[in-house]
């Protein structure tokens, strides 16, 4: 990566706030000489492990706890043989190696599997702070080890007789008149007394040294030379033992200098991640998608920011490799431009973006940017030339992979040179393949954008009644630079004002009012667009009504039927009972003219009843159907639907046996009244007329394209017309048959939608309606 691009767009920044979130020196060191990755492989691993272990972040699993304290120091003592670690060292190696342990074992929690067995790896550093903190405690100070005890016990008893003495000069009338204070006070690690000057001969002793003023002498008197003696010999013995058993642990630890070293190497890696996945969640960031061309930021904020940056979209589609933003001073086109190439940056350094889900970037060789004022007095540069020296190293660098930033192109010099180059800079640039992003106020170069393929023009948004940018990028419109507007707004004279306005209105043509025509057709459709959106979810919300609503219908359905078999089987058993016994009275008895019409009876009787039932069972199943919604009574020239099949007909007049006479197209019918349902009178429609596209019919968009038994590149071919044929027709979305089979053609399908400028969202249709093997498409 460019170095001169990193600090023009604020990386070193953001690497520095990363490193402050690491744990060790050795991260924070990893964090600070780490430079984005070009690699498309390193760029995706990283983004894989950082996310992994940001998701133990969410899982109040808290952070480690551990001190990485510095051992730089003695790492290196360690190294050598017949070295001696100091306490202070061997403190530093006990609290490092602790702290390395638990952060590998909180990183084991994390779901990588590469990850995972690096860590598995990890050199396990427990026997060295085991070694270290049987010597040291946590706090740092030397443990009661077994083989100082006695010595400690001899020093603290001296000690003991020390204060005794001392406090005896205190207490006695005679010699505290002599003293300058009363307390003691140590000289060269011997006790002695604050004595006056004057009162040196009547106290005998060694003097140790004589104050500033010649006021006071420290004299050690003779009583306490021995006592002091005798701590002096103890604590040199105190001293030898420690440092005796300071040497072997150091020899001891020489056996661990080669885990050591590659735990600090581990460290940095683990360190530098843990602190790529702490900066990502505490920033509410979301891992960009990786994509091969074209940039799409949704809601992206700068954080450098912090809560002042105001989100902006922006959208390159991937056919487009240059994007010409023009617009207002003031009005957010150089963050726009920073705002892209940092979060290139960050992407490639393994972060999070602050941005919201969709946001993707593909993976660049080089990042190149030319942003701001390059004057240089020392180096005797004018603006100009400041440009041109960042423009060449660009132009030298640049390959098909790179992203070029260009801030203000061909200003500081003559407008009409310095469009020239700046439009001989694209052409080479787009010749190249590079992917360009370019802020200018040159008129020139907005209708550049729309004589190249491959350019697109954009403009930052400007409140033109408050004269305030709104931060808004819109695409496709380039825009004014208003710069009489801001001119006046901000203290220029109004005469000077309306003079320029003279003077534009002589030689200036109607560009700027088509501009803001654009402008203002645009933001119409963004409300129409809003407008449809906001109706589009409450249709949706209607139809889960209308589907939770028939699930209940269903249940009920289903009930009923349950119900009405239960009742069958009843009437059944009742009525076989019943015929067995006249069956039976007739074998017994004689057939008799009354014994006949009670069987004929009974078979009118039961006729009759499952008539009943069966026309029962057919009303409740029409009023599930109708939604529980009362049924309209039928009477002669009623519209109807004829079930089951729900054709559409009219009552002509009354049959036998509660039917009735129905017209249906060219046919009369006789149907029951529980098979017919009434419906609305249909809608006379009036004549319309439609102007239809240029395009013939056969390139018109329909609702549901069917691709089954198409080959992949046919399929692909009909679905690229369709979603032309639908964009220009303005339809708000379509579905897409392709079935399941081995997935070939449902893959290049949704890779196909997914690269289409214009498409908002895509996604399987219900179960009921298709499932997987149908996809549901909607227009942003």
């Amino acid at each position: 990566m460019h170095e001169h691009a990193l600090r023009l767009l604020d990386f070193n920044r953001i690497r520095d706030d990363v490193a402050g979130y690491c744990l060790s020196e050795e991260g924070a060191r990893s964090i600070v000489s780490s430079l984005p990755s070009g690699d498309q492989v390193e760029v995706t691993d990283i983004k894989a492990r950082s996310s992994a272990v940001r998701a133990l972040f969410g899982e109040s699993r808290g952070v480690p706890v551990g001190s990485f304290a510095p051992v730089d120091e003695a790492v290196r003592v360690v190294s050598k043989q017949g070295t001696c670690l100091a306490i202070e060292e061997l403190w530093a190696l006990g609290l490092w190696s602790d702290a390395f342990g638990k952060l590998v074992r909180w990183l084991q929690g994390s779901r990588h599997e590469a990850l995972s067995a690096e860590l598995a790896l990890a050199p396990d550093l427990s026997p060295v702070a085991s070694a270290a903190f049987r010597i040291v405690g946590p706090d740092g100070e030397v443990r009661d080890l077994p083989e100082l005890r006695d010595i400690r016990s001899r020093i603290r008893k001296i000690n003991l007789d020390i204060e005794r003495t001392t406090a005896s000069f205190f207490q006695d009338e005679t010699t505290r008149s002599m003293l300058q204070s009363d307390v003691p006070t140590q000289r060269d690690g011997r006790t002695v007394l604050a004595v006056k000057a004057g009162s040196k001969a009547r106290l005998k002793g060694i003097v140790h040294e004589v104050s500033s003023t010649g006021q006071t002498v420290y004299l050690e008197p003779e009583v306490l030379v021995r006592k002091n003696n005798d701590l002096v010999e103890e604590e040199a013995r105190y001293n030898r033992e420690l440092q005796r058993i300071l040497r072997e642990t150091t020899a001891k630890l020489h056996g661990f200098f080669g885990a050591l070293v590659a735990a600090r190497a581990a460290c940095a890696s683990f360190d530098s991640l843990y602190a790529r996945a702490r900066y990502s969640h505490l920033n509410d960031g979301v891992y960009a998608q990786d994509r091969e061309s074209g940039i799409d930021l949704i809601q992206a904020r700068h954080p450098i920011l912090g809560s002042k940056a105001v989100p902006i979209d922006l959208r390159m589609p991937t056919g487009a490799r240059t994007l010409i933003v023009t617009g207002p001073n003031t009005g957010g086109k150089t963050v726009s431009l920073k705002t892209a190439g940092l979060f290139a940056l960050m992407n490639q350094f393994g972060l999070a973006l602050p941005a919201a889900p969709g946001s993707a970037l593909p993976v660049f060789d080089g990042v190149w940017a030319d942003i701001g004022d390059e004057q240089s007095m020392d180096q005797s540069l004018s603006t100009f030339s400041g440009h041109m020296k960042s423009i060449s190293a660009i132009v030298e660098g640049a390959t098909s992979r790179s992203l070029v930033l260009l801030d203000e192109l061909g200003s500081g010099t003559d407008p009409e040179e310095g469009c020239a180059i700046a439009m001989a800079l694209l052409d080479l640039f787009i010749e190249r393949g590079a992917l360009t992003l370019v802020t200018t106020h040159h008129g020139i170069l907005k209708n550049f954008g729309y004589t190249k393929d491959g350019v697109l023009n954009a403009s930052v948004d400007f409140d033109k009644d408050t004269l305030s940018p709104t931060y808004r990028i819109l695409m496709g419109i380039p825009g004014e630079s208003r710069a009489l507007d801001i001119a006046l707004r901000n203290g220029v004279a109004p005469e000077v004002v309306d003079g320029a306005r003279l003077y534009l209105r002589e030689e200036r043509t109607d560009i700027s009012a088509l501009i803001r025509g654009l402008s203002d057709k645009h933001r119409e459709l963004d409300s129409l667009r809003d407008e449809e959106r906001r109706r589009l979810r409450d249709a949706m919300e209607e139809q889960r009504k209308a589907d939770l609503k028939e699930l209940k219908l269903r249940q009920k359905e289903s009930e009923l039927r349950t119900l009405g078999v239960h009742e069958l089987k009843s009437l059944l058993y009742e009525s076989r009972k019943t015929l067995e016994n006249l069956v039976r009275e007739l074998r017994e008895g004689e057939l008799t003219r009354e014994r006949t019409q009670e069987v004929k009876e009974f078979l009118s009787t039961l006729e009759a009843g499952v008539r009943d039932a069966d026309r029962e069972a057919r009303s409740q199943e029409r009023d599930l159907k109708a939604g529980s919604r009362p049924q309209e009574p039928i009477m002669e020239g009623s519209a109807v639907l004829v079930l089951p099949g729900r054709k559409r007909g009219r009552v002509l007049r009354a049959a036998k046996g509660g039917k009735w006479l129905v017209e249906t197209d060219a046919l009369r019918l006789t149907v029951d009244e529980a098979d017919l349902e009434t419906t609305a009178e249909p809608e006379i429609k009036a004549p319309s007329v439609t102007v239809e596209a240029s395009a013939g019919r056969g390139n018109r968009a329909v609702i549901e394209l069917d691709l089954r038994g198409f080959r992949l590149a046919e399929a692909i071919a009909a679905l690229e017309r369709q979603l032309d044929a639908a964009t220009m027709e303005g339809l708000s979305g379509f579905s897409i048959i392709h079935g399941t089979g081995e997935g070939v053609l449902q893959q290049g399908v949704r890779e196909t939608l997914a690269s289409y400028p214009g498409v908002a969202d895509f996604h399987y249709a219900r179960p009921e309606e298709g499932g997987a093997g149908k996809t549901v498409v909607r227009f942003g």
